[in-house]
């Protein structure tokens, strides 16, 4: 087995605490991104419910090492020719509703991932313009490019 980026062996990653307690969850924030890049990741707290808004640029959003409240966290995504990607772990359970009007909205599941029952829960709802909102629930023990890339051309030469 090779890690996420096909480099080396991999081991089984343990996935950090992901709840934490009410008093250290924000209500409402969120964040703006114009003709620009922006980029989250690393261990933050995700707020209550959060909004992120892009014009002719880039968010991405990466909640691998993220910190929620218990419960219903809602982010609300709207992009104006510009990209939204949101990285999930599998120990989130994710519900998406969202449309795209000359762009795309779409939700990918990376290898099989599986939320205990008692994951929090992230509900994503927005509206991509001539823009793409992507949103990315990987398992951290899928296989790599490079394996899936092995395991096809083993598949062809039989």
């Amino acid at each position: 087995m090779t890690t996420p980026y096909g480099v080396g062996p991999s081991v089984p990653q343990a996935l950090p605490v992901r709840t934490v307690p009410e008093e250290y969850v924000e209500e409402r924030n969120g964040v703006v991104c114009w003709w620009s890049g922006l980029k989250r990741e690393g261990e933050w707290v995700v707020p209550r419910n959060f909004r992120a808004f892009a014009c002719m640029g880039n968010i991405e959003l990466d909640l691998t090492y993220a910190r929620m409240g218990v419960g219903i966290t809602e982010m609300e995504l709207n992009c104006l020719m510009a990209n939204i990607e949101v990285t999930v772990p599998a120990d989130i359970r994710v519900i998406c509703d969202g449309d795209a009007m000359a762009g795309t909205f779409e939700i990918k599941r990376v290898g099989n991932p599986t939320a205990p029952d008692n994951a929090p829960i992230l509900k994503i709802s927005g509206t991509a313009y001539a823009g793409s909102i992507t949103v990315k629930v990987v398992d951290p023990n899928a296989p790599g490019w490079a394996e899936r890339l092995k395991a096809r051309w083993a598949a062809l030469t039989g």
